[in-house]
């Protein structure tokens, strides 16, 4: 009996995991968990390629629309220092020399850029100016506005009020700083629209249409207000052609443009902070741009007579060299290097035959 109650007593005793199994368990866990990560990792990483491959495809046919109306591909102007062992602002303001590292190359790369910036409407002035008081930053009307007129022949070539990207070209410029106005009944001092001078500026004149308008100040305003004028019609004329194909995939802007909902899903206004290298003022400018499916814009590069070009996207690594650049002409060590960070570049090139 005392043996038979033993071996009861034995057989209800449960057994505990020794240190080793369950060493093997948590390990076998950790597999199982690294695997599902890795899944969902692939997984947004190949709907973000998608989804930039998209992108540039929708960008694509907007450039070719562009080409077949005007014969070249968009002629970006250079708003920034295309060397990247140079160290220097957004703009290209010389800071000294560098070695290569990724910032300085991702800046080249984008020395034509694809993003539009320009002046805001008056009536954000104060959301402006509230909202980034601590850092210093103030709306671009209150920064140039009061003088702009009034600036000598060297400060009218430093005024950086506007940066001619690649999307300047392929959306309505005048529509965009208008928003929507109808100048027929508009009055310079029109809260829709940013200080009126800024269109008489030597950046904007020397982008656009026309010549410097010159007159006393209520024939100023009329032969300004009749040049935007003639100046829109062209321009959205033009870019109803193309403008279904940015549709959903513009970063910033009114959204509604000619009928078209151009603004990315889930994103509001965009803006940029430029500093002004004389007076050292910081202010905002909006943007309008197209982003890869990283978030980040993506860059183009056109030479004159611009009769290609090339458009793309850093990748998942954001980092990118400028393709003017031949490889072969660098250090081995840098060669090795850039070719690492061009290794998950997308890109799209078109040539007119």
């Amino acid at each position: 009996m005392r043996n038979a109650r033993n071996s009861v007593r034995k057989i209800g005793v449960s057994r505990g995991f020794t240190l080793i199994e369950m060493m093997v368990v948590i390990a076998v866990i950790g597999i199982l968990i690294g695997g599902v990560f890795k899944l969902f990792s692939t997984a947004g990483t190949s709907s973000q390629r998608a989804e930039t491959i998209a992108r540039l495809e929708r960008l694509q046919n907007a450039i070719s629309g562009f080409y077949a109306e005007f014969g070249t591909y968009p002629p970006v102007p250079s708003h920034g220092s295309p060397d990247p062992y140079m160290e220097a602002d957004e703009d290209g303001t010389y800071t000294g020399s560098a070695e290569l590292n990724s910032a300085n190359a991702n800046r080249a790369a984008r020395c034509q850029p694809v993003a539009f910036c320009y002046p805001n409407a008056r009536s954000l002035d104060f959301y402006i100016n509230e909202h980034y008081q601590s850092e210093g930053i103030v709306s671009v009307n209150d920064a140039f506005g009061p003088d702009v007129r009034n600036r000598n022949d060297y400060e009218w070539d430093q005024i950086r009020i506007f940066r001619f990207g690649l999307m300047s070209y392929l959306m309505p410029r005048v529509e965009l700083m208008l928003n929507g106005s109808e100048l027929d009944n508009l009055s310079e001092n029109d809260e829709n629209i940013p200080n009126a001078y800024f269109f008489d500026t030597r950046q904007w004149t020397h982008y656009n249409a026309g010549s410097k308008i010159s007159g006393p100040s209520g024939g100023w305003w009329n032969k300004l207000r009749e040049g935007l004028a003639a100046q829109r019609d062209r321009e959205n004329h033009a870019v109803a052609r193309w403008l279904p194909n940015l549709e959903k995939n513009v970063c910033g802007g009114p959204g509604d443009l000619l009928g078209i909902n151009t603004t990315e899903p889930d994103t509001g206004l965009s803006m940029v902070t430029v500093n002004d290298p004389d007076s050292g003022v910081a202010y905002k400018l909006m943007r309008v741009s197209v982003r890869d499916g990283w978030g980040e814009d993506l860059y183009y590069y056109s030479a004159a007579p611009y009769q290609s070009y090339r458009l793309w996207s850093a990748g998942p690594d954001k980092k990118t060299f400028p393709p003017w650049i031949s490889l072969e002409s660098l250090s081995a060590d840098d060669r090795r290097i850039v070719s690492e960070w061009l290794k998950d570049d997308i890109a799209r090139f078109d040539r007119s035959k």
